[in-house]
């Protein structure tokens, strides 16, 4: 089963706060990204104005990603499900892969924030700006296997 065959299963609300949290992270990451590519050793009024622009941005989408999670009832499992398009949990891959990218993009955040740390002068504009990219990627990721998880049909356990 694709998302996109999940979608339609969705909450009207969940969907609108899921694509809310989409756009908001989007947003977020491409402050971070310039923030982390066109600043120097110190932020500019500009920049600093970007970096609030991405930790509001971050903010709107896990309140928008967890409250689309919580909105969001389970259906009763499916049997005609192909046992072959669940993994072992009885998730699609297409959901199993979203926690995979989630913890892989949560790993990114760790290695900027400890490669910060170990510099002489502190974390860097650059590395915070990494940091949070990898982790707005993650939050966004894992959200979003939290929501289609609870969407996604599973093998009923009999």
């Amino acid at each position: 089963m694709t998302m996109s065959e999940m979608w339609p299963l969705l909450r009207p609300l969940s969907r609108s706060l899921a694509l809310l949290g989409w756009a908001s992270s989007a947003a977020g990451m491409t402050a971070g990204l310039a923030i982390a590519i066109a600043s120097g050793t110190r932020l500019s009024p500009m920049m600093s104005t970007l970096q609030l622009v991405a930790m509001a941005s971050t903010a709107v989408a896990v309140a928008s990603f967890v409250t689309a999670a919580s909105v969001q009832s389970r259906p009763r499992a499916l049997d005609e499900v192909a046992p072959e398009d669940l993994d072992s949990d009885g998730l699609p891959d297409t959901v199993q892969s979203l926690l995979l990218g989630s913890v892989a993009l949560l790993a990114g955040a760790v290695v900027f924030a400890v490669a910060g740390f170990l510099l002489r002068s502190g974390p860097s504009t650059q590395s915070v700006a990494f940091c949070q990219v990898f982790f707005l990627g993650s939050a966004a990721s894992g959200f979003t296997f939290l929501l289609f998880s609870k969407v996604a049909p599973r093998r009923s356990r009999n």
